[in-house]
């Protein structure tokens, strides 16, 4: 298993690799996928030359590129992902969270029916721009308090094989399956289809912090026979000192 964490600027990633971790995981406006490359070059060299890769990118889409609905634009969609994704790619990215609550949130007065279909092809048009980039999408579960639509695992992996998705992957989420009280037998469930996980503590807060199942996570993830990557994504009361002990605690469940 490799481990990593969720950070959004250099000097986090700087404390998690004196923490120990493998990767860091960054949100996509890290590379500026609206920006030209002239002005996104300065970050890019920036985070080219931070002591770990990012491995794992996560909020893909941002709300103003809605992935259904009216307001749906492929073209600027194909634009943006592309840009994004060939970025992504030059900082060493393997994996690509697609979570974006906004941006796939189902309009109010639209039949869900044909808002599922709309989703299926903004998503495989997203699928096919990773594909290029050598990188791979996991579309993350999100709980109801964040979007209307695949709350959870399970229902993500139905739409996933109703819609004939196969270049489309899953994330499991620890934080997410304990709000909306989804039983960790789905991630087992899952299997193949796993490409990334996120794990938290109790109050999604450093993965040490007891309040969640964490053993029963991992356990499941095991039993999945998954063993790629596992990254934190929690708040931090104080990262320095929390990060070695969040890793050891991560790392204590190995065996």
């Amino acid at each position: 298993m490799r481990y990593g964490c969720c950070v959004s600027t250099r000097e986090q990633i700087e404390v998690i690799a004196r923490a120990g971790f493998d990767f860091c995981e960054l949100p996509a406006k890290a590379v500026q996928p609206f920006d030209d490359d002239a002005a996104a070059l300065p970050a890019l060299r920036a985070f080219g030359a931070a002591p770990l890769r990012a491995e794992a990118f996560n909020a893909l889409i941002p709300p103003q590129l809605p992935l259904v609905g009216p307001k749906r634009d492929l073209d600027a969609l194909r634009v943006y992902t592309r840009r994004a994704f060939s970025r992504m790619a030059q900082l060493g990215a393997a994996v690509v969270v697609l979570g974006s609550g906004g941006a796939r949130r189902i309009p109010d007065d639209m039949p869900r029916p044909a808002a599922l279909a709309e989703l299926a092809d903004s998503i495989a048009l997203i699928a096919d721009e990773a594909d290029h980039a050598g990188l791979q999408i996991a579309l993350e579960h999100l709980n109801r308090n964040e979007c209307n639509v695949f709350n959870t695992l399970a229902e993500s992996q139905a739409f996933l094989d109703e819609y004939a998705l196969p270049g489309i992957r899953l994330l499991a989420d620890i934080f997410h399956l304990e709000v909306e009280q989804e039983p960790v037998a789905h991630v087992t469930a899952a299997g193949p289809l796993l490409a990334h996980a996120h794990v938290a503590g109790g109050g999604r807060r450093a993965p040490h912090v007891p309040g969640y199942d964490y053993a029963g996570f991992i356990a499941a993830l095991r039993e999945a026979g998954y063993n790629a990557r596992i990254s934190a994504e929690c708040s931090w009361e104080d990262l320095p000192a929390q990060a070695p002990d969040a890793l050891a605690f991560m790392k204590s469940f190995e065996n």
